[in-house]
């Protein structure tokens, strides 16, 4: 009876330790996974000045006054780039693809 009891305990003990290997390695693999994503969009605006970091692909940057009348647009490109905003001080809308942000020009 002892050893029917050793027996399935080292059974058991040995299915769970193969199991925490497999939540382990999907565990390595979402982190994996995050840290790709790593690389976002950044939208900065400074004064007239409007930085675009970590673009992934060549769009087309669309302003929209908060009204939503499109006011100004311009092709961009893939990395990061910085493009003069020549537009009075208010509240705008871009977009660039699917990317949408609103910011302020003081």
């Amino acid at each position: 009876m002892r050893k029917f009891y050793l027996t399935t305990l080292f059974i058991l003990f040995s299915l769970f330790c193969f199991g925490l290997d497999g939540i382990y390695a999907q565990d390595q693999n979402r982190k994996i996974v995050m840290e790709e994503n790593i690389l976002e969009t950044k939208i900065r605006v400074s004064e007239n000045r409007l930085v675009i970091e970590n673009l992934p692909k060549d769009g087309v940057l669309e302003v929209f006054s908060i009204v939503g009348t499109k006011v100004y647009t311009q092709k961009v490109k893939a990395g990061t780039n910085e493009y003069q905003l020549n537009l009075p001080k208010g509240y705008y809308i871009i977009r660039i693809g699917d990317l949408v942000k609103k910011i302020l020009l003081k």
